[in-house]
This record gives C-alpha cells, structure tokens and sequence, in this order.
C-alpha cells in the first residue's frame, strides 16, 4: 500500500497518542496571571497555559516570538515586526507583560515579540479571551504574561549557552545569580545575530547592489535585578536593556533599517501582612525608541520613515486576603502615563489613565467543585484638552469553574473587554511610501472599542498520563476601529524625510462598525516518564460587518485551521532525548475583496540533545525545516510557502552546548 503525503502526516500526528510509558511525579506549578496573586495551577479558576524554560528550549527558539509560533491558537503575523494573535484579535488587543508588568508596544499599541529574548525566561503564562478586569485596555484578545528566572536561596548559579546554525545565525546567552538569607541578584544577557540571506541586482545605472532577499536581524539584550528579603516580603529594583536591528529589501527601490532600543526599569514590593494578607504593587518606567530609515537601492538615497520614541510611566498597588476558607478577595488601583513624540507631531502627545478593580474568587462551601469569580474595573481617562471628552468605562467579568469528578474540569468565563484608541489612532499624521502613496492621519473624537467575550473549556484525564482538552470562544465586537478612505483626490505632502510626495487618498481612523470571532481548539495530551505527545487542532473565524455590502465578510490575516503536534522520547541506556514539532496552518485570506489567499504553512522541527555530569551540561542538534519547505497548498498567485514566506533558506541545521552549574 502506498502511503500518500496527507496520509503520513496524519500517521506521524496520531500514533505517538496511543503509545504508553510511565507517569512522572512532577512538582507543582505556582501560575499568577489568572487572579495576579500566586496559584497553584490546578486551582485556578480561568484556564492558565504554561510554557516552561524546558519546553521553550525544546521548541530552539531566541525570541518569544519563536516561542509563540508553536502555541496553538496563536498566530504571529509582521507588522512589519512581529507580533502575536489571539482568538481572532490582531497584536494590538492582546497584552504582553513581564512579571505582570506592561511592555511598551509600538504606535499601533501592538508589542512587537520578536524583540523579547527568551534568555531570562522561566516560564510564559497565557490566558486568552478578554481580560479587561485586570489588566485594563488592550487585553480583549489575552494576555502573555512572561515569569523571569529568580535567584535560588543558598546557591551560586552560572549558565551559558552557545548556538550556531547553517543559516549564518549565531545565539549566545549568560547568566549569574546568587541569594542568600537577605539579599539575592541576577544578571543575564544574549545576543542574537542572523545574516539573513543576500542577492545581488542591477539597479537602473547598472550597478550592482545587495538586497535581504531573507531580512537580517541583530538582537542584544542585558536584565538585571537585586532584591532585599526582608522580614515581611521582597524589595526588588529591576533594570533591562535591549538593542535592535532588521534590515529588510521589499524590492530595489524600497529597503527598510528598523532600529530599536529599549530600557525598562523599576520597582517592585511584595509585604505579606498576615498569613491571609498580602500588599504587593511596582512602579516602573518604560522606553522605546524606534526608528525606522527607508533605503532606495536605486537612488542611494536615505530618508526617515516612522521614527518614534514611546515612554510609560506606570505604578499599581494591590491588596489581596483571605476573609475565610470561601473568599479569596483582590483590590487594586493602577495609575499610567503614555507618551509618544513622533516626526508626525509638532509636540509630544500623551495620556493619563486611572483604573480601579476588584475581584472575588468564591469558593462555594470551601469544597473546591464549585468556584464563582466576579469582577469589576473601573477607568478613567482624562481629556488631553478642552476639545476632547474624558473616557469613563465600567467592565464587568464572571468566570466559573465546576470540578464534578476527579478528572474533569469545566469552565465557563464572560467578560467585557475594551481597548482605548492608540496615541497613533488619535494624533498620527503619515505618508505612506510607494507602492502605496497614501496619507493617513488620526482622529481625536475616537471612542472606545468594547467586546462582550464568552470561553468554554474543559479537562478530562482519562488515565495519569492521557488528557483530554476542548475548548471554545465567541467574542462580539463594538465601535471597531478602522482607517477608512475619506478623500480620493490627489495631492502633495511632506513625508518624514521632508521630501513633497505625491499621495493618492487620504485615509483616516474611524469607529466603523461591529466584528466577530468565534472558533475552538480540540487537544489529546500524553506525558509519561519517557514519552511526551501533544496534538491539538485549531478552529478560528473572523467576520466585520461591511455597511456597503450590507453583510458580514470575513476579516484577513487569520489562520482558520491549525493543526500542531510534538513528541518527546528519552532513549533508554544512552538517555538522549529526541524531539519532534509539526506545525500546520491552513492558507489565510489575504484580501477578502480581491479573494487571495496565502499558500498553506507546514514546518517540521526535530532536536537530539544529551546530558551530561548530572544534567548539568547539554550537547544538542538541531533540523528546522526537516521537509525543506514540502507544503499542499498554494497561494492565489502561485506562490510556493518558500516565496511567499522568505523560507530561502531550505533546511537549517544547528548545533549547540549548554552548561548550567
């Protein structure tokens, strides 16, 4: 019998689900992004996803953006930089945090991940569907809450790790950190540098010049923090750095330097008052300087294309306790400022919000089978001046989670999500450069938008090592906002470059209308002692309401179905792990309009590693791309997933060590 393509995809998804082994005795998992209080993971009422540093290393990925690319449900799109989506929300309505600390995205308000190394990494928290209650405005979508590596009591630890890849790319990273009784300190750095991939072209006075037919890429970073342990809780002072460049060639006419830089900084106090109270709260400041230089090969010519500086100022303090076996009970208040100077303001543009919130996890009788959580936040967004009106917005939330057996776990979660316009939304003014040739500038009189967000889950163990998760979400957009065509007339404009370009239409944001997502995943987890499978597939729909069409039409960019698996086995006697990742995203529409679509997107990973003097030193491999860009599906003009994805180059093979002591 002869075994076609389709047939032995599916053969190598399914069969390492019906293969047995042992179960691990594993400690448990203390999660704080579902109530921003510590939990352990099988108490929590929403549904919390966790990515441990072990399975971040498993995945070879150097950026949370890599990391994200192996989640299912989740989509990691160009904006032009890296960003993530969630349930059918773009990187703008999904928040990233650090420890629970916001991280400062760019004009759109989307973070760009790719700019997130993994080095200082613990553990990556996700909860998706609207999280407005807690964490405020831009949080329709979810929140990525990353946990960096604390100092261990007592001990010395030093770790390295060195990494080279066919594709010219070199990773290296570091880290120290002590603690004692009293005080405790880390540091840790890398550096990531990828060549991309150049061709040569003769521009129009034939000279030859080089363009990044693969985008090259430079990443470094340094985190540090020193923390006093003092009798009721931790003081700790953080500091981070990072620096930036991609370097990409759209065609000979049209390069692109992306520069970034970004500090953050700040404070942080936990004081426990009493067995059952706890004061905790930072104070933190946040900066990003992104610049953005547009490069004609042709010309060699240089001009200035977004550059911006974003700066937040932000503190929040919570008060948490437990009245009684029954109530668990949060307060908090959050104060921020946002500020923005860009080439397309004549002066700085800033914003200052205020926010309050509350929470109750209620454990009915004290018998964890059922727990109720109602929530409330309430915000308020001052008026920058007298022509503007202040945003006041009330959301509510209430989640459910029912236990009737040993092995299964049902939940059910509402809440009202909102995101504020973006200081670009509100005040930007640019040219878009050719092929475009459009001006779109920003709308003070913008109002909110706001979702009403329903998540169905649940969890069945059907033996120790194998579980069963299904899951589903609705999510009913209001007032979305959109750039729209507001003037179709030709004229002449002063891009940021101070060159007059010729510009086409005027665009403008707007409060256009309503959208909705919808989808769900199905899941078959098995871990045993030397064996590990996961297989999930992924369902995601996205429709706006077209008011010229008169009906719903489906939104671009969305994955519709995702199909992702892995396995892990340690060979016995030599006690070297072998890994396994299949990726699979349907194509996504591209333009509803013009009715093109993406070719499909299949990747195919695997990872040999050892371990060494009891763990404490690993030799690995690495083959991403092990099918060499085998795929089904093409795009609408024919493009290959090589083409259409900048994949050029084929199979990329990696080695590397890792030493921890």
């Amino acid at each position: 019998m002869r075994l076609n393509r389709s047939g032995f995809l599916t053969l190598m998804l399914v069969l390492p689900i019906f293969l047995s082994g042992q179960e691990d005795q594993e400690a448990p998992v203390m999660v704080v992004s579902g109530a921003k209080v510590a939990q352990d993971i099988e108490d929590t009422v929403e549904a919390v996803e966790v990515i441990n540093a072990e399975t971040i290393a498993s995945m070879g990925a150097k950026t949370v953006a890599e990391v994200m690319a192996n989640i299912p449900g989740v989509v990691i799109y160009d904006h032009p930089q890296a960003t993530v989506m969630m349930q059918g929300f773009e990187g703008a309505y999904v928040k990233v945090l650090i420890d629970g600390m916001e991280i400062t995205g760019d004009t759109g308000g989307a973070t760009p991940v790719n700019l997130i190394p993994v080095s200082d990494i613990e553990r990556i928290e996700i909860i998706r569907g609207a999280s407005s209650v807690l964490y405020g405005s831009d949080a329709m979508g979810g929140v990525i809450n990353i946990i960096t590596k604390k100092p261990k009591r007592g001990k010395l630890s030093v770790s390295t790790k060195q990494e080279f890849a066919s594709s010219i790319r070199y990773y290296g990273e570091g880290a120290l950190s002590y603690a004692n009784q009293w005080f405790g300190f880390s540091l840790g750095g890398s550096f990531d540098w990828d060549n991309g991939s150049i061709t040569e072209q003769r521009n129009n006075r034939r000279e030859t010049v080089e363009l990044y037919q693969v985008p090259a890429a430079r990443l470094g970073s340094l985190r540090g923090e020193a923390s006093w342990y003092h009798p009721g809780g931790e003081l700790a002072l953080y500091g981070s750095w990072m620096d930036s460049l991609i370097q990409v060639s759209a065609d000979i006419e049209n390069g692109y330097d992306f520069m970034n830089t970004k500090i953050e900084g700040g404070l942080k106090e936990t004081w426990r008052l009493s067995d059952f109270a706890l004061l905790d709260g930072f104070f933190s400041y946040r900066q990003l300087d992104y610049d953005a230089d547009r490069l004609n090969y042709s010309r060699h010519t240089t001009a200035d294309y977004a550059d911006s500086l974003f700066r937040d100022l932000e503190g929040e303090a919570r008060f948490s306790c437990e009245p009684g076996i029954s109530h668990a009970l949060l307060f908090g208040l959050n104060l921020k400022r946002e500020a923005l100077e860009s080439d397309s303001f004549d002066t700085e543009k800033s914003v200052v919000s205020l926010s309050a919130f509350t929470q109750d996890t209620w454990n009915i009788g004290g018998a964890d089978i059922f727990r109720i959580v109602p929530g409330l936040r309430f915000d308020y967004r001052p008026p920058n001046d007298p022509e503007e009106t202040p945003i006041y917005k009330l959301s509510p939330k209430l989640s459910f989670r029912y236990d009737p057996t040993d092995d299964l776990v049902l939940r059910l979660a509402y809440g009202m999500g909102f995101k504020t316009p973006s200081l670009k939304q509100h005040y930007w003014f640019f040219f878009h450069p050719a092929p475009y040739n459009f001006l779109i500038r920003g709308n003070p009189d913008l109002t909110p938008e706001t979702s009403q967000g329903f998540n169905l889950s649940g969890d069945y163990t059907l033996t120790p090592e194998l579980t069963a998760s299904a899951g589903a979400f609705f999510n009913y957009i209001f007032d979305l906002i959109d750039a729209i065509t507001v003037d179709e007339n030709p004229g002449v404009a002063v891009n940021a470059g101070g060159e007059l370009q010729n510009y086409t239409s005027v665009m403008q944001y707007r409060n256009v209308g309503r959208a909705i997502t919808l989808g769900g995943d199905l899941s078959l987890a098995f871990n045993g002692r030397r064996l590990k499978t996961t297989l999930t597939y992924s369902y995601t729909l996205a429709k706006e309401f077209d008011d010229t069409a008169d009906d719903w039409i489906d939104l671009p960019s969305r994955v519709p179905h995702q199909v992702m698996a892995s396995g892990s086995y340690r060979i016995p006697v030599i006690e070297t792990t072998v890994q396994l990742r299949v990726n699979w995203n349907a194509p996504q529409l591209i333009s509803f309009a013009d009715n093109t679509y993406t070719p499909d997107y299949l990747m195919v990973n695997l990872r040999i590693g050892k371990t060494f003097f009891n763990e404490k030193v690993e030799l690995y491999g690495g083959v991403q791309n092990l099918l060499n860009n085998l795929h089904f599906v093409k795009g609408t003009e024919a493009q290959s997933q090589e083409e259409y994805y900048g994949l050029r180059d084929g199979v990329i093979l990696s080695i590397g060590v890792r030493f921890t002591w």
